[in-house]
């Protein structure tokens, strides 16, 4: 009768064992579905590409199946704080990490459901490129000659470039007939109903 009993509690024992195990299987293997983490979408070929204006990066990969991924970055391997989330499920991955610092180095890592993936236990890293200053053209002062008088030329040398140094040129100009004298201020040379510096202008050029 000891006998019966005792393998009777034997096998109550093996059952719950048993059940146990199977128990704590299907919690995995539900976590494991839930989350989305398996061969299928771990992500491979994984390159960063800085752009050349130092602001931005683009990580890309691949993954066997369909699924939404998380880059998770920062500028040391232990504070990967920052997050760059994709939108859509998809097997080629191309997530823009933005703003960045130029000439930096940053960190990242993938997290697809709860599963983490880096570069064999370190996280990915990468350098933005330095910043591009944009470079404005000079503009350019097109000179016009007349009667050897060149505009765009501080002719009267009192350090600012007019209109009145052109005509100081006209003025001083051998070319010109000693008649400049007739030209006077006030007077509305070109017709324009305006009197400026120009009528003067006009009137020398006639001469």
């Amino acid at each position: 009768m000891k006998g019966a009993v005792s393998i009777k509690s034997i096998l109550v024992v093996v059952i719950l064992i048993l059940v146990g195990t199977l128990g704590v299987l299907g919690v995995n293997t539900a976590k494991t579905y839930m989350s989305g983490a398996s061969a299928d979408t771990e992500p491979k070929s994984v390159v960063a590409k800085p752009a050349e204006d130092g602001k931005t990066a683009t990580i890309n990969w691949v993954s066997d199946k369909a699924t939404v991924g998380i880059v998770e970055y920062g500028t040391t391997p232990a504070s990967l704080l920052l997050r760059a989330p994709e939108s859509d499920q998809t097997v080629s991955h191309a997530v823009v990490l933005s703003p960045l610092k130029a000439n930096t180095n940053y960190y990242f890592r993938i997290r697809v459901g709860e599963e983490v993936f880096d570069n064999s236990g370190i996280p990915y890293s990468f350098k933005t490129k330095t910043a591009t200053t944009e470079i404005v053209p000079t503009p350019t002062i097109a000179v016009v000659t007349d009667g050897g008088c060149k505009r765009g030329v501080d002719f009267n040398k009192d350090g600012t470039i007019n209109s009145k140094d052109y005509i100081d040129c006209l003025r001083k100009t051998p070319a010109v007939p000693t008649t400049v004298s007739k030209c006077k201020s006030g007077t509305d040379y070109n017709g324009d109903k305006t009197i400026n510096s120009l009528d003067l202008v006009k009137c020398l050029q006639n001469q």
